[in-house]
């Protein structure tokens, strides 16, 4: 059924970094998020993770060929994803002869937040042969960052060929599956987003791209929702959900030890399906008693003249997002996670 909606596949990343100095919350980590330009075409004045569109050469098999030349075989980087878990119609590649969903949606992830603000997920032959025992991804700053970061921004497939001019590849290995969302129907730009999660062992010094970032923050994540409860920024419903799901961790080695381990056991596609109350707007969520059984067949909100907690109540299984105000937001999930994922903690304080 997705097949048939016009969107476009896209990946973000969602960075978290260790906080050298002494933090004043429980959390020893930050994560990036950057404001879109208010001319931005899709979500704009919003504060988003990095991340973008896919390009056809991501998917190009001359990437096989490049990690070739490092000693990673087609065969090793095949099969280095090769999970258990059921997987969601975006890593579904129909075409054997393009690279693997797992991967080349990695190199878009990696891609966009290069071109965006700068940082560089990479490894060279040294770094290589240990990427697998590492926990932290690895970043390269010593090279002409503002002129490739121009240069890939205007052409994507230039990537491959920083990657090349470096003697670099993209640190795949660094990357670890956390959700995939869905563009709700009452967008005109929709988008099959995967979310992919990274620790750092330092902060990167990031190098924006004008005409896409206004500007940017590296924040705990509740520190970041609290900020949006107090009106100082806005954040999208997925961002809220991811930012909400990582008050569970208050050390970046348990966040990266749970991705680590979860990615094995599959995802689902997070696709909201919004009603409108009289009172605000509620996103249902998988799992939800009320959700529909074919979620894409909804081609708008739905109006309903019930209030958001008349709307709620006598519903035994909650899983829904509830918008009383455009900052006055609360997740509401009674029932356990889909493939054993940690639940949002709320940060809500008016809705305890």
């Amino acid at each position: 059924m997705a097949k048939q909606l016009n969107f476009r596949t896209s990946a973000s990343l969602i960075l978290l970094a260790k906080d050298k100095l002494k933090p004043k919350g429980p959390a020893d980590y930050k994560t990036l998020l950057f404001n879109r330009h208010e001319k931005s075409t899709f979500m704009p004045n919003s504060a988003v993770f990095p991340g973008g569109v896919s390009e056809t050469t991501d998917e190009s098999p001359l990437w096989y060929q490049h990690f070739q030349k490092f000693g990673v075989t087609k065969e090793q980087l095949d099969t280095t994803y090769a999970f258990k878990g059921a997987r969601t119609g975006i890593y579904k590649n129909e075409n054997p002869n393009l690279l693997k969903r797992e991967l080349s949606l990695r190199i878009t992830a990696i891609r966009e937040t290069f071109e965006e603000v700068g940082i560089m997920l990479c490894l060279d032959t040294n770094s290589l042969r240990e990427s697998h025992h590492k926990i932290y991804g690895a970043f390269k700053e010593d090279f002409d960052r503002r002129y490739w970061q121009k240069v890939v921004h205007g052409d994507a497939s230039k990537f491959l060929t920083l990657c090349e001019e470096l003697k670099i590849v993209p640190d795949l290995w660094s990357l670890h599956e956390w959700s995939n969302w869905f563009t709700p129907s009452t967008f005109k730009k929709r988008f099959d987003t995967a979310f992919f999660m990274v620790a750092l062992e330092n902060v990167p010094e990031l190098l924006i791209e004008p005409n896409e970032v206004k500007d940017y923050a590296w924040k705990t994540p509740l520190d970041f929702l609290k900020a949006y409860h107090r009106k100082e920024c806005w954040l999208p419903p997925p961002q809220i959900y991811e930012l909400s799901r990582c008050l569970n961790f208050n050390e970046l080695s348990q966040i990266i030890a749970y991705a680590r381990q979860h990615a094995n056991k599959g995802s689902i596609v997070t696709l909201p399906v919004l009603y409108k109350c009289t009172d605000g707007q509620v996103s249902l969520l998988p799992g939800d008693q009320m959700y529909p059984t074919d979620p894409y067949l909804s081609q708008c909100a739905i109006a309903t003249d019930k209030s958001i907690e008349a709307f709620r109540r006598n519903v035994q299984h909650l899983h829904r997002i509830e918008f009383f105000g455009s900052h006055d937001v609360v997740i509401r999930m009674n029932i356990e996670p889909f493939v054993g994922h940690v639940r949002p903690v709320n940060a809500n304080p008016r809705r305890e």
